[in-house]
């Protein structure tokens, strides 16, 4: 597993359930048409978190394809799906949030945390 994407899970998103692994291939892949998702862990509980490392402008096409991959793999597995957005202080968040009429079972999250020396160097081991 990742441990400076379990960090970041922890501290942005103050998520500090048990993460059992990171998510097998053959779980996470959903249909090619969709966006595949980031970095995805499975919970000890049988949940997902997809973390997604947003790096230029958040926008309803980002907003769209993480809808449509937890909505895909919500589908495949039937267990809940929370999608966990980070963005560096520069990236602009240009969508409104609203509720997403859908029957799966899934939360987008977004966090965007102020410059901190921690997070910086966080994220630069996770992009690297």
């Amino acid at each position: 597993m990742n441990e400076p994407e379990i960090e970041l899970i922890r501290k942005a998103f103050k998520d500090n359930r048990t993460i059992v692994e990171k998510t097998p291939e053959e779980i996470r892949k959903v249909d090619s048409k969709y966006y595949q998702g980031g970095s995805v862990y499975t919970l000890s509980d049988g949940e997902f978190i997809d973390l997604e490392i947003q790096e230029r402008d958040y926008d309803v096409e980002d907003h769209i394809n993480y809808i449509e991959f937890a909505e895909a793999l919500y589908e495949k597995t039937k267990k809940k799906v929370n999608v966990y957005v980070y963005c560096a202080p520069s990236i602009k968040i240009n969508i409104r949030l609203y509720e997403i009429p859908s029957e799966a079972d899934f939360k987008i999250r977004l966090a965007q945390l102020k410059n901190s020396s921690r997070i910086e160097r966080i994220k630069s081991k996770i992009i690297k």
